[in-house]
């Protein structure tokens, strides 16, 4: 069953069913190695369980390729799933590495639609010790900085689904 955000969401921007994007996970240098992925049996999904307190990890799978869905969470970036990789897809000794970048649909976003919304600054604030990747321009308009990290904790949290993750270009 669908939640309710997803819901509205496929009502007002449409089904995202036919794109191929699919947020991968960090620590990887060659995307071309998630092939190998299908000879593990999740390692990196059981690893990524046992990082939150309520075992309800970021990583899930998709036949056989491991993707992050943020609609859960954001990522600890704890380099736990690196470390349970048997196979060397993930390499804990690699920086954060994501396939794509945060932003912000300035159409759907209460703030730049004038209605007083702070949720991603405040959420983005408290994690990881994070400087605040999310500057307001006045009291509406966020923009996310270059500071940000990519962990994706705001965008679980928009209440509209404003926060997006955007393919980097290979």
């Amino acid at each position: 069953m669908a939640s309710r955000r997803e819901f509205f969401s496929k009502i007002l921007y449409g089904s995202k069913e036919g794109s191929k994007f699919v947020p991968s996970l960090p620590y990887n240098a060659n995307r071309e190695l998630f092939s190998l992925c299908c000879e593990c049996q999740g390692e990196c999904i059981l690893a990524c369980n046992d990082s939150f307190v309520d075992s309800k990890g970021i990583i899930k799978k998709d036949g056989d390729v491991p993707y992050i869905d943020f609609g859960i969470n954001g990522c600890l970036l704890c380099k736990e799933c690196a470390k349970a990789c048997p196979s060397g897809v993930l390499d804990e000794n690699e920086e954060s590495n994501f396939n794509f970048k945060i932003e912000i649909d300035i159409l759907a976003c209460l703030a730049h639609n004038k209605t007083m919304c702070y949720v991603c600054k405040d959420m983005c604030s408290s994690i990881l010790g994070n400087k605040g990747a999310i500057d307001f321009l006045g009291i509406f308009y966020p923009k996310i900085n270059d500071t940000c990290i990519s962990c994706g904790f705001c965008v679980g949290v928009c209440p509209v689904g404003a926060i997006i993750l955007k393919e980097l270009s290979e």
